[in-house]
């Protein structure tokens, strides 16, 4: 086994994308894999660092205020980081290759929107084409203010709750 397989995916759960990436915890850089599945935000780490070497995060564990996701993407020259607070209050971040930036920024949005869309509440008195319609309106933005992730839903203006920006 190396670093890179994932032996324990849940059932229902696929990997949408994975990269190599450096894991910033208090105390150090951890160099690894990050995954992205459509229910968690995975770590593992190389063999050779030192402390814990695995991460994982439900997605519907991060913390939401309003309708916007504290999913943070930000990136400089070189890299991209993805960070998030989960509902506990932690703070996670991971520095991932620049070139893959917008495939990331589309998986996560991809991912957010289904576990968003898993956990709408819709009234069950609606026929099935009448919810499929509801949740078909509903979106996740990334915000080109913050780099947060929004909800939003179509045709209707949308603010970001971090920066302030109008969607």
């Amino acid at each position: 086994m190396s670093f890179t397989d994932l032996e324990n995916l849940l059932p229902d759960e696929e990997i949408l994308m994975e990269g190599f990436a450096n894991w910033n915890t208090t105390l150090n850089s951890k160099g690894g894999k990050l995954f992205l599945t459509n229910k968690r935000i995975i770590f593992k780490a190389h063999l050779i660092n030192f402390g814990k070497k695995y991460f994982e995060c439900y997605l519907d564990e991060i913390y939401v205020e309003k309708n916007t996701i504290t999913i943070f993407v930000v990136s400089n020259l070189v890299s991209f980081t993805i960070s998030f607070r989960t509902k506990n209050g932690e703070e996670h971040s991971f520095v991932v290759t620049r070139g893959d930036k917008d495939l990331w920024v589309f998986k996560i949005s991809e991912a957010v929107l289904n576990t968003v869309q898993s956990n709408l509440s819709v009234p069950s008195e609606l026929s099935e084409t009448e919810k499929q319609e509801i949740k078909s309106n509903v979106g996740v933005v990334c915000c080109g203010g913050c780099g947060a992730f929004v909800v939003s839903v179509a045709g209707q203006p949308t603010k970001c709750n971090y920066c302030g920006r109008l969607i």
